[in-house]
């Protein structure tokens, strides 16, 4: 039942983790938090008493908040979501109530939430009060990711959405929860801008407008279908696809130029226009984006790029709304140099783009391949995919051994962990990742490289991807037999046991564990007799990798006063038993290079080579040193990154399976490194797998960024003469 609101003082300081989930029926849920739940019924115009419910939740209860219609709003604490799998529209992280003025409640709850103050603008100010349907209706609304306002938050981390009230005087932020719905609902969204009277600069009318019963319709397609279905392409009829829009402006005039033209699109978007219709217009904005990367602009003017993901017209309609809204917030011209506006689908535009001069391929270390990884890419690039296959085929190596549990055409990929792999099985996976994506991102999209760095046994695999050794899977078998990797420095940890002066009898309990904390407080640590089998292998800004005897990694976590989290692989490369096999590793990496080079070849930068490897200069035996230096010393990701950008690599790309070495790129821009660094990845276990969205957003930010690619790939439907760059 609802009670009257009190005094009640300010909750906490720390973020409050309290996951909202709408559920159709407790049936459905894990019996034991069905026995757990409390009920609590509510009329419609039934205001809750949400200091108290809260306060309730973080004592332990968990609610199920019911409406006459019974719709359920379950509150409990996001740890008892998680062990029960219940997927939250959103976390509550914190709610701000009393006497205070809005805005200054607003301040309270940011800084309970432990966002920057930068977020403090995208907030949604509302006069009534906080009914329990209408937090639904905001619920459902940010769960599909189309809210204007719910775009704040910095890269790779969860959008926040700030709600206020004025009556009764309340702030709570909301960050982006695990549910995710793909549609572009009409009710949510509409039925959202229709509640909340929103504010500012945002147009409820616009919005609720474009998603009506014509828009909606007006399309007749989902995605692109041109007369018949395409079983081929990025973008396939019913898979989200890609509008590019690109646009002439000088400094001054382009913010107005990108808001006309984003209007103009909604506008097209919105008329009754035919799948043939649709089909030219797009035919026309990929021509023009073509030949802009070709051409000059005309005097006074330079080429920019907006670039809209949504499955049908309805969806792209919504996307520019997002875009459009946060461009009508800017108000100086100052702010426009370093902008880059990404919505959470992926649609993107960048008032300073880095260009291709910039570019830069990153190839991820072990660990990173799970099993389905890049299962799609079959039906999206048959061609490629085929051409890979016939390569390891050639070289007697298996399918699934370089792509995990690779799947026929019956078969739906889901991507699931593979703790089962061994430290070789993992490279191996790894490499075939960055091979596969490497070759469509090259010969598919004409996308070349400046430079190319390697996280790790990355280094390998950047070499193997670019075609520098001759017959790059003739390593497979090797890797999978070697001694180096399945006993020396994994497995049974001979290196180990030699750096350590053990016997046969001696048992190794070996583990590594990352840690968030700056590597200049376990320094000194690192010289105490207790802690003698604990190293620093990796250094990434501010986190870190300490490897080693398991019980010393964890004392010396405790003694930090941290928490670490256990990686639970074996390998002991990067520490000093590595250094110990380095000869071996160095003769292992020999390899034939090949005798036509793919063209171009981009600079490699290396953490085992103080110098970069020029493409006119490569020899075996100094890719083979590079390498092996690189896996027998400590990696220090941020010295790396520094040397990278100080040749002129700014933009990020990760090529291989999910995206972990490109989110450590981005948390360390702007504090370790330069904040005009951009990092992003083409693949996310849990997230675009499936239909190849992370690549589509990928391209959407090259494309906005003005990188030059070619378009056929993403529309092979679109039958023209000459669609590729050159």
């Amino acid at each position: 039942m609802s009670k009257a609101i009190g005094p009640m003082p300010h909750i906490g300081v720390k973020p409050l983790r309290l996951a909202l989930c709408l559920v159709e029926e407790e049936q459905s849920l894990a019996p034991k938090l069905r026995a757990a739940l409390r009920t609590i019924a509510f009329d419609s115009n039934q205001v809750p008493d949400w200091p108290w419910l809260v306060a309730e939740v973080k004592a332990g209860a968990s609610l199920s908040l019911v409406l006459p219609s019974k719709q359920r709003l379950l509150l409990l604490s996001a740890v008892d979501a998680a062990q029960a799998r219940l997927h939250p529209q959103a976390l509550l992280q914190a709610l701000s109530h009393g006497a205070h003025k809005p805005q200054q409640l607003l301040k309270q709850a940011w800084q309970q939430a432990k966002r920057p103050e930068v977020e403090e603008r995208d907030t949604l100010f509302l006069e009534q009060p906080l009914e329990l349907e209408l937090l639904c209706l905001q619920l459902e609304a940010f769960a599909k990711r189309r809210l204007a306002q719910k775009m704040a938050g910095l890269p790779f981390q969860g959008k926040s959405l700030a709600l206020v009230f004025s009556s009764p005087a309340m702030a709570l932020i909301l960050s982006q929860g695990t549910a995710l719905s793909g549609s572009c609902d009409k009710t949510a969204l509409s039925g959202s801008c229709d509640k909340t009277a929103l504010s500012g600069s945002y147009n409820k009318t616009a919005l609720s407008g474009s998603c009506d019963k014509t828009a909606l319709s007006s399309s007749g397609v989902s995605g692109l279908a041109f007369g018949k279905e395409s079983t081929s392409g990025l973008c396939p009829q019913g898979a989200p696809w890609l509008l590019p829009l690109t646009l002439i402006a000088s400094s001054k005039t382009l913010l107005s130029e990108a808001q006309t033209a984003l209007q103009q699109a909604q506008s097209r978007l919105s008329q009754s226009m035919s799948a043939d219709a649709l089909a030219r217009w797009l035919t026309d904005e990929l021509k023009t984006l073509e030949q802009s990367f070709s051409g000059l602009a005309p005097e006074g003017g330079e080429y920019y790029s907006l670039a809209l993901i949504g499955k049908d017209a309805a969806e792209l309609i919504a996307e520019s709304e997002l875009l459009l809204g946060q461009l009508q917030k800017i108000t100086s011209l100052t702010e426009l140099p370093v902008l880059e506006l990404i919505t959470p689908n992926g649609s993107v535009f960048c008032a300073k783009p880095l260009g291709p001069a910039r570019l830069c391929f990153v190839y991820p270390g072990v660990g990173t391949a799970y099993h389905g990884m890049l299962g799609a890419l079959k039906q999206a690039f048959p061609k490629s995919y085929a051409d890979f296959e016939a390569a390891a085929t050639a070289e007697n190596v298996a399918l699934s051994t370089l792509l995990p549990t690779a799947l026929s055409d019956k078969e739906e990929a889901t991507p699931s962990p593979a703790p089962t792999m061994t430290l070789a099985e993992q490279a191996v996976a790894g490499v075939g990742a960055s091979v596969l994506l490497t070759q469509i991102l090259r010969r598919e999209f004409k996308i070349s490289p400046t430079f190319a760095i390697g996280y790790s046994m990355g280094e390998a695999a950047m070499f193997a991807a670019n075609g520098v050794w001759d017959k790059p899977f003739a390593l497979v078998k090797p890797t999978l037999e070697s001694r180096i990797f399945s006993e020396q420095i994994s497995g049974t940890l001979t290196a180990v046991r030699q750096e350590w002066q053990l016997d046969a009898r001696d048992a190794i309990c070996w583990n590594s564990f990352l840690l968030r904390i700056d590597t200049g407080s376990i320094t000194p640590l690192l010289q105490n007799p207790a802690y003698s089998r604990v190293y620093l292998a990796i250094r990434q800004g501010p986190s870190c990798v300490l490897a080693g005897d398991e019980a010393q990694c964890r004392a010396l976590i405790k003694a930090l006063g941290k928490r670490g989290v256990a990686a639970n692989r074996v390998t002991a490369m990067h520490t000093p038993a590595a250094l110990r096999v380095k000869p071996e590793l160095t003769a292992f990496y020999n390899r034939p290079l090949s005798g036509e080079l793919e063209q171009p070849q981009p600079i490699y930068i290396s953490a085992g080579s103080e110098q970069p490897l020029k493409p006119a200069r490569l020899e075996r035996k100094q890719i083979a040193e590079t390498i092996a230096t690189c896996f027998s010393q400590p990696l220090n990701v941020e010295s790396l990154l520094q040397r990278a950008r100080k040749h002129g690599a700014q933009l990020f790309l990760e090529v291989g399976a999910d995206s972990q070495t490109s989110s450590i790129i981005q948390a360390m821009a702007g504090k370790q490194l330069s904040s005009d660094i951009k990092a992003f990845g083409c693949d996310r276990k849990h997230s675009g797998a499936a239909d190849n969205k992370a690549l589509l957003k990928a391209l959407a930010r090259l494309i906005s960024h003005r990188v030059p690619l070619a378009t056929a790939a993403l529309y092979p439907q679109l039958a023209r003469p000459d669609n590729l760059v050159t």
